[in-house]
């Protein structure tokens, strides 16, 4: 049982057809059919039924596939880890951030890093929270900027790279914008833009109604934190936001915010994480020390912006 015949199981259960398992592994379809026959010889066992054009793994298969699965994917992972050892003058960083970070504060780390090691490739993938965890666990991914709060990722590594801080956010013109004070009350009782339900600030959003004890009306739900941004400045409507996702727009006068009234249920961090039984690499080891050194002078050095009174 070689690497190869794994391989045509996980993708068997993928493309459910053999010529696209063969145009993905880059073989002839009868090469692939070779392999599953001589897998199904090996193991004594049938793995593979056809339907209707259609492969589909028995019941030993599946049982196969949890195990072809994980060996796959570390066997991906350790010639990546590997690879990464040679030099710091060469190389791909593979980075996934979740929604907030991934957009507004990644990117600027990035541009430091391949300003000090220019030979470097970066990659960068941004998915809501709740994707980038699962994929740090199942090992689809080694490295992570995650949006947390603490104690929330017990299961990983982590580094703080920037603090941060969740507010309330509103147009310059909305009454909240002169309000000497806005109680819980008058908040809930504002149209909310909310973000999607698997993203960081709508679990604090959530949080925030449990402990204040109190109803918001959702009047959208949008999946961009861009979008939320864009909605909210046209008047209206309120929502949470990332005060350091926010800085462009209030001091261009397009947003305001002010501190969430009533029980807060804390304010986060911007996280570098890792599974704890992997190690890093050099150059992922370069970046986390910078990111954790530079992310956080800049975040000491910023001057606060000014809330709305």
């Amino acid at each position: 049982m070689n690497l190869v015949k794994l391989q045509i199981v996980v993708l068997i259960e993928k493309y459910k057809k053999v010529t696209d398992v063969a145009a993905e592994m880059g073989l002839k379809q009868p090469t692939v059919s070779f392999h599953m026959k001589s897998l199904e010889s090996e193991l004594g066992a049938s793995l593979f039924q056809f339907r209707s054009g259609r492969v589909l793994l028995t019941d030993a298969g599946r049982a196969l596939y949890q195990y072809a699965v994980r060996i796959v994917s570390l066997t991906a992972e350790a010639e990546r880890t590997v690879k990464q050892f040679t030099s710091l003058a060469s190389g791909n960083l593979e980075l996934t951030a979740s929604d907030i970070p991934g957009n507004y504060l990644v990117p600027k780390l990035l541009s430091q890093f391949t300003g000090l090691h220019d030979g470097i490739d970066v990659f960068l993938s941004i998915l809501p929270d709740d994707a980038v965890r699962e994929r740090l666990r199942s090992r689809e991914i080694q490295l992570a900027v995650l949006h947390s709060t603490d104690g929330q990722d017990d299961s990983f590594h982590t580094q703080v790279i920037a603090r941060d801080e969740t507010v309330l956010v509103f147009a310059p013109g909305h009454p909240f914008a002169g309000a000497q004070e806005i109680t819980v009350e008058t908040a809930a009782r504002e149209p909310w833009v909310q973000h999607e339900a698997a993203s960081f600030l709508r679990g604090i959003s959530d949080k925030w109604t449990q402990l204040n004890h109190v109803k918001v009306w959702n009047h959208a739900v949008l999946g961009s934190p861009e979008a939320v941004k864009r909605m909210i400045s046209g008047g209206g409507m309120v929502g949470v936001f990332s005060k350091s996702g926010i800085e462009a727009e209030v001091a261009a006068g397009s947003l305001a915010y002010a501190p969430l009234p009533g029980l807060h249920p804390g304010d986060g961090a911007f996280v570098l994480a890792w599974r704890k039984d992997y190690t890093l690499s050099p150059l992922q080891k370069a970046f986390a020390g910078m990111a954790g050194r530079d992310g956080l002078q800049e975040e000491d050095q910023r001057e606060d912006l000014i809330p709305s009174e």
